[in-house]
C-alpha cells in the first residue's frame, strides 16, 4: 500500500510538471478577439503572459505568448489527437520566420516562411504520405520565382516559374519516366507556345 501512494504521488507530479500550474496560463477560449488583439473583455486593456488551451478532450490545443494582446515569440498548435499541426514564431502578431504545418497522422503538410507576415522564400507542400506536391517561390507575398509539381510516387511532372502570381518563362512538363514531353512559353499568365516532344 505504502508502495501505491509513492506511485501515484509521483504520476501526479510528473503531470503536474507536463502541464504546469494551469491558473498560470490564459486560455485562448476566454478571451475576445478584435482585429487580432486579445482582450479579457471588451474595451478592456490587451491581454499580456503565457497561453494554453485545451480540447475538450482534454488535449493541448496551443501554446504561447500574448504581449499588449498580439502573438509574441514562439507558438506551438495541435491537433485534437494530441499530435502537432503547427509550429512558428510571430512578432507583434504577424508570422515571422519558418513555419512548418503537419497532418494529423504526424506527417509534414507544409513548410513555410514569412517577413512579418508577408509570405516569402520557397514554400513546400506535401501529400499526406509525406511526398513532396509542390515548390512555389514568394516574393513579397507574391507568387514569384519556382513552381513544381509532383506526383505523390515522386515523379517531377511540371517545372516552371510564376511572376506576379502567374505563370511566366517555360514551363516543362515531364512523363513518370522524367522524360520532358512538352514545353509551353507563358508571358504573364498568357500561353504564347507549345513544343511537343
Amino acid at each position: 500500500m505504502k508502495h501505491f501512494r509513492f506511485v501515484i504521488a509521483f504520476v501526479i507530479f510528473l503531470v503536474s510538471l507536463n502541464l504546469g500550474p494551469l491558473e498560470n496560463f490564459i486560455s485562448l477560449n476566454d478571451l475576445l478577439r478584435e482585429n487580432r488583439v486579445y482582450y479579457f473583455e471588451k474595451n478592456s486593456t490587451p491581454v499580456s503572459g503565457p497561453v494554453k488551451t485545451f480540447w475538450n478532450n482534454g488535449y493541448v490545443e496551443n501554446t504561447g505568448t500574448l504581449l499588449n494582446g498580439l502573438k509574441q515569440d514562439s507558438w506551438e498548435y495541435f491537433h485534437d489527437n494530441g499530435k502537432l499541426r503547427a509550429k512558428g514564431s510571430y512578432i507583434k502578431g504577424e508570422r515571422n520566420g519558418n513555419w512548418l504545418t503537419f497532418f494529423n497522422n504526424g506527417n509534414m503538410r507544409s513548410k513555410e516562411e514569412y517577413e512579418e507576415g508577408i509570405k516569402s522564400g520557397v514554400w513546400v507542400f506535401y501529400y499526406r504520405s509525406g511526398n513532396i506536391r509542390t515548390e512555389e517561390e514568394y516574393k513579397d507575398g507574391n507568387l514569384e520565382g519556382i513552381w513544381r509539381f509532383y506526383l505523390e510516387t515522386g515523379e517531377l511532372m511540371e517545372n516552371g516559374y510564376q511572376k506576379n502570381g502567374v505563370r511566366d518563362g517555360i514551363l516543362e512538363i515531364f512523363d513518370k519516366s522524367g522524360d520532358v514531353i512538352k514545353k509551353e512559353t507563358w508571358k504573364m499568365g498568357i500561353l504564347t507556345d507549345v513544343e511537343l516532344y
